[in-house]
């Protein structure tokens, strides 16, 4: 702008004008715009009061229409069909240029040479990009709430800080990342306020399958919202930053920052640790600057685990940053005298002044809104670090997938090879795909190659290592190797955070090779995962047609025949407890066989619909003669199946839900009631038992905690009508924890089946810990329960039973080995479970209990052991020769 006496008299009488039309314009805008405790009639964090999704996401749509800093994105539907949005808030002009930016950050994550020239520029004019996360935990509320207040106040102030931040930052704010779980705590909160069970906890999960697991999904991607926010991470906007806003226990400390506690996971670039000290560093001073107490740091949490929503972006070169603040009961709050703050097993054993709790808060009063402050001073503590160091934030970002690249290509491994010959090639084209999702770059050979001394075919999948997202493909596909860590030399091991081992080839049965030594090899970019075309080996007049029924989509396969059996009357089942030979090909134990009804002409065009719609094999048969036959094939029926579904919100519940929901089972979820009213088996041919302990699934909640119709669990009743259901016949399928419900109350150990793991920790025998880790068993493929598979398996062991004992009736089908079973992870005392039952299949009365010493459903995780699960509930639908 010119100076006054250099202006023309036209200028000086203009620019006044055009200045107050422009102040009353930008005035008028944010008069239209309510404040969030217009909106609600209640300040944000008031106590008592929370909004939903339909407020919360309405009011900030309304933001975004109303103001030019804030633009509102749907990224699409929810799992039970709401909308999912982010908020994209920065300076006019910067979303202006979205999609430059967006460009730009994308060259920053997949660093090329040909940018190097325009590297400073990049980074010099380019925005930090900072993505906030909100309410993924949905008990965890006050997020969701701060997003409202954190939002207006960007759209509507002009203060130096606010401004600079709009300037320099482009902020990702995710309001909430389970809208449907929002809803739902919101529900049982407002139904419960003024009640007895004010803020109790919910007796059902707050996602559909998931619940808390939520935030154990970040590689594996099975829910759809999972899905939603990697796409925005790993294929749209690659932030600089991840901010991930959580509740923890309310006993102790107020607020848990950045530097994070040990083990650091090695693939975690250096220069990243130091950034999370850095940005640590800022939130302590800044929340000490503002009078904030009880911020503790250096503790609880670790950067070993690759698989939450802070920690997958480690492995793509992103600073994650998780907070953790003390939880009220929603938004009930509570009084805490000083004498009863408690410090944690992880960096503060006691309550107590240290170098990382300087200011330990006093007790007294703490409500949602002192949460709501906590988080929303964080947030702006980061965002002004990131307006501030931009260039380093960015020009880093750039260097750490540069120096992956690098060390890919000097330093083992160099790469991970996939064969296309697999027992199950579509889970393997899953786990590709997963990884493709998540950002690793994937390759296919052009021709037949040479690495460490083998020679692979040409299709052979190839993960170079020489990558900018190294670290994730590499944590997902190497071994992990857990570092023994102990308080003390006499001390119990501390087990980690979460897992110790993780390893994916491992847990869904596919077959990876480790290139040690550089290698040569034409390969082609893999744009798009293919998928595998199914076959259908027809003959003239086929009466049966048959599939190995080797595959988890085998399943989904058999599933759509039962269901097109029952509906069409056009075809019947069989099972083969046998190998058998049509024509040429010999078919494994537990091929199915579909025989066409005698009045039906031909079910060759279904037969191939089904063929190319699964992409499995199926052939034609009229070779088998009926003797044959007879011997080797015995019926097969759709399964009764029931899902035990108490009121104790169990996550390993839901996770079955997930995996039989994915592959198309029928089942009943089976309520305590439905099993003390008894007489299970007219309608259920098997029962599962999630991983649940025997005291919860007999006591559930305790009177007094919840409303009375959630309250207590099946009783004696019910266990009654449990063990009659299985000497009447049924099948009772336990996973993990719930194997100690007939263990101890059918009489099991009485007769010499005992869980070696619960022995010896009575014994006083030396200590057996395996936290979370993969462990190899042999399986028995004679055996139904182990028709279709491999020898040998990976199995997720957390803290789970193994079994031994000679009871007539008690088939082992899977075993650890004479050696140490550890393939990733960390075991100690392995001996006490060598050669010992991880899987067992107990005959009682004219039924049987089938005892799964771990979870074959882990998380969506373990496609490897699904087929367990499946061949267990099949098994109790054969019609047997006893």
């Amino acid at each position: 702008m010119l100076n006054s006496k250099h202006q023309s008299p036209l200028q000086r009488i203009f620019f006044p004008i055009f200045f107050f039309f422009l102040l009353f314009t930008t005035s008028h805008l944010y008069a239209q715009i309510k404040t969030p405790n217009e909106v609600l009639g209640y300040q944000v964090g008031s106590d008592y009061k929370v909004a939903g999704w339909e407020t919360v996401s309405g009011y900030l749509r309304e933001l975004a229409e109303n103001s030019n800093r804030i633009v509102a994105q749907d990224l699409g539907q929810t799992t039970d069909g709401k909308d999912f949005i982010i908020l994209l808030i920065s300076a006019p002009e910067n979303l202006d240029s979205l999609d430059d930016y967006k460009e730009n950050q994308r060259k920053l994550a997949y660093p090329k040479d040909d940018i190097v020239h325009e590297l400073d520029t990049i980074c010099k004019e380019g925005k930090a990009v900072v993505l906030i996360n909100c309410n993924l935990h949905s008990t965890e509320i006050a997020s969701s709430q701060m997003s409202m207040e954190f939002a207006y106040e960007f759209a509507t102030q002009n203060t130096p800080e606010i401004n600079k931040i709009l300037e320099n930052v482009i902020i990702l704010l995710v309001p909430s990342a389970n809208p449907d779980g929002l809803d739902i705590v919101v529900d049982w909160y407002n139904q419960t306020v003024g009640t007895p069970y004010e803020g109790a906890e919910l007796p059902w999960l707050y996602h559909k399958y998931t619940g808390h697991d939520n935030n154990r999904d970040w590689y594996m991607l099975t829910q759809v919202e999972t899905q939603m926010l990697t796409r925005v991470l790993y294929e749209e906007w690659f932030p600089e930053v991840v901010y991930d806003v959580h509740e923890m226990s309310y006993r102790g400390p107020r607020f848990v920052i950045p530097p994070y506690f040990e083990p650091m996971n090695p693939n975690i670039p250096p220069i990243l640790q130091r950034s999370l000290s850095l940005i640590g560093a800022q939130l302590a001073y800044d929340f000490t600057d503002q009078g904030f107490t009880g911020v503790l740091s250096n503790a609880v949490y670790d950067t070993w685990w690759h698989g939450g929503f802070r920690t997958v972006p480690y492995r793509h070169n992103m600073i994650g940053i998780l907070t953790e603040a003390a939880r009220v009961e929603i938004a009930t709050p509570i009084f805490q005298p000083r004498d009863t703050l408690r410090g944690y097993r992880r960096g503060l054993d006691k309550y107590t002044l240290r170098t990382n709790f300087p200011e330990p808060w006093p007790g007294g009063w703490w409500r949602l809104r002192n949460i709501v402050d906590y988080e929303k001073t964080a947030a702006m503590s980061i965002l002004t670090f990131a307006a501030d160091n931009r260039v380093m934030l960015k020009s880093n970002f750039y260097k750490m997938g540069l120096d992956a690249i690098e060390k890919g290509q000097n330093e083992p491994p160099r790469a991970f090879l996939i064969p296309e010959q697999q027992r199950d090639i579509h889970t393997t084209l899953k786990m590709l795909d997963i990884l493709k999702r998540g950002g690793v770059e994937i390759h296919q050979a052009r021709n037949i190659f040479t690495a460490d001394g083998v020679e692979y075919p040409a299709g052979t999948y190839v993960v170079l290592m020489a990558q900018p997202f190294r670290a994730h493909a590499k944590d997902l596909l190497e071994v992990q190797h857990y570092p023994e860590r102990r308080p003390s030399p006499e001390s119990s091991p501390e087990r980690p955070y979460d897992v110790a081992g993780w390893t994916l080839p491992l847990q869904m049965g596919v077959r990876t090779v480790t290139v040690v030594h550089p290698f040569e090899v034409e390969l082609d970019f893999v744009d798009t995962i293919p998928k595998i075309e199914g076959n259908f080996i027809s003959i003239p007049e086929a009466t049966r047609y048959l599939f190995e029924n080797q595959t988890n989509v085998d399943a989904i396969v058999l599933n759509h025949l039962f269901r097109k059996g029952i509906e069409e009357k056009t075809l019947l089942l069989y099972s083969s407890s046998k190998e058998v030979k049509s024509g040429d090909k010999t078919f494994p134990r537990g091929t199915i066989l579909i025989r066409r009804m005698a009045d039906v002409p031909t079910l060759d065009e279904e037969i191939q619909d089904i063929a190319e719609t699964y992409g499995i094999q199926i052939y034609a048969d009229n070779s088998i003669d009926e003797d044959t036959f007879d011997k080797s094939f015995l019926p097969i029926s759709q399964p009764r199946l029931g899902l035990y579904k108490p009121w104790l919100a169990s996550m390993d519940e839901g996770w079955t839900r997930w995996v039989l929901d994915s592959h198309q089972f029928a089942y009943n979820s089976i309520t305590n009631s439905e099993i003390r009213a008894g007489n299970l088996t007219e309608r259920y041919d098997a029962i599962i038992l999630p991983d649940i302990g025997a005291s919860r699934i007999l006591n559930g909640h305790p009177t007094g905690k919840l409303p009375l119709e959630y309250v207590g669990g099946i009783g004696n009743e019910g266990l009654a009508h449990l063990r009659s259901f299985v000497e009447e016949g049924g099948s009772l399928i336990c996973l993990n924890a719930a194997t100690q419900l007939p263990l101890e109350y059918f009489g099991l150990e009485e007769k010499g089946i005992l869980n070696v793991v619960k022995q010896a920790k009575k014994s006083g025998e030396p200590e057996f810990f395996c936290p979370g880790s993969l462990l190899r068993v042999w399986i028995d493929t004679t055996h139904p329960i182990g028709y279709g598979l491999d020898k040998e398996m990976a199995i997720m062991f957390k803290f789970s039973p193994a079994f031994e004992g000679s009871r007539s009736g008690a088939k082992p089908i899977a075993t650890y080995p004479e050696f140490n079973p550890l393939m990733s992870g960390w075991i100690e005392g392995e001996k006490r479970i060598q050669q010992k039952s991880a899987l067992l299949d107990v005959e009682i009365g004219d039924g049987r209990v089938i005892l799964f010493g771990f979870k074959p459903q882990q998380r969506g995780q373990s496609h490897g052991t699904f087929k367990l699960l499946f061949n267990a509930i099949y098994y109790s639908a054969v019609v047997s020769e006893k």
